[in-house]
């Protein structure tokens, strides 16, 4: 995969749709400026929480597949969902930064739910964040498991800091709100992107990359991919407390093994407990193109 097209595809982490998973009970945080950053939707009554979070632009609707393998686990499942996303209102993360409040929103959700057994996971951008949550709170967080996602996007586009990025990454969050006031077309189904066909594989997975992409509110977007692509974590990995399971695509001539394990292994250099988990036949969103293949990974992620 060449540098730019595996940079666009970790950075923007669109969706997929809600499968019929039960009734959620909205879960509402005490903290109001935690509500204005996110929601959350639960599902299962276990004794134990799992809280998954979307990538770049993706509503929660990109975990469906995932909830049964959780609740059938015994596990209480917190689909969070960045306002902006998913076609809801930006509110207050239509100005400033977003990142930071977010994480901070996430650990007061856990501690003001008084939530246990945490088992974070996280999708590209709600991979980085999981991995931010864990570094800055290990107290509240038992275990974290990221979905193709890097402690420091911008090293995929050659940027060797996070002072190096800040051109590069202004400019896409000045293309990305600057589309956000354009009246763009619909997505079409049958033409899907280049963007989506770079991200997923199955038609039916780019039609929904499409489909959510063009629900987001891109201000949040750009705002969301300029801070990560300026916030570098990997000199804070060796930290890390808590146990890491991080999976990452494998889809030759795409992305070869030896091609993926040149980037993931190394960028997460220093981690003191993870375990990378290769998936055959994916691109970016795994959980839509390889579902058994993400479950059962995520099964053996909260056997412990």
């Amino acid at each position: 995969m060449k540098p730019a097209l595996f940079a666009a595809a970790a950075l923007a982490a669109f969706a997929t749709p809600l499968a019929a998973a039960g009734p959620a009970e909205p879960a509402s945080p005490t903290d109001v400026a935690t509500q204005q950053r996110f929601s959350v939707e639960v599902v299962g009554e276990g004794g134990r929480d799992a809280i998954l979070i979307p990538g770049l632009l993706s509503p929660r609707s990109v975990w469906d597949g995932q909830i049964e393998t959780l609740t059938k686990a015994g596990y209480r499942v917190h689909l969070v969902q960045v306002n902006g996303f998913g076609g809801t209102a930006a509110g207050a993360n239509a100005q400033g930064p977003v990142l930071p409040l977010l994480v901070e929103g996430l650990a007061s959700y856990i501690d003001d739910n008084a939530l246990a057994d945490v088992h974070v996971v996280g999708h590209s951008m709600g991979g980085f964040t999981a991995l931010t949550l864990a570094l800055d709170h290990p107290d509240l967080v038992d275990e974290i498991m990221i979905v193709d996602s890097l402690p420091f996007f911008s090293i995929l586009m050659g940027r060797s800091s996070a002072d190096a990025a800040k051109s590069q990454a202004a400019q896409m969050r000045s293309v990305m709100v600057a589309q956000a006031a354009m009246d763009l077309p619909a997505p079409d189904c049958d033409q899907p992107s280049m963007q989506a066909q770079g991200m997923a594989k199955s038609p039916a997975g780019q039609c929904k990359v499409d489909q959510y992409s063009a629900q987001a509110d891109l201000r949040v977007g750009g705002q969301l991919m300029y801070e990560i692509m300026t916030t570098d974590l990997r000199p804070r990995l060796g930290e890390l407390t808590v146990p890491v399971t991080m999976l990452y695509p494998v889809d030759p001539p795409t992305l070869s093994a030896e091609m993926a394990e040149s980037i993931y292994p190394v960028q997460y250099a220093g981690t003191p407990d993870i375990t990378f988990v290769p998936i055959q036949g994916s691109l970016h969103f795994i959980m839509l193109d390889q579902p058994d293949a993400m479950n059962a990974a995520l099964a053996d992620f909260i056997a412990d």
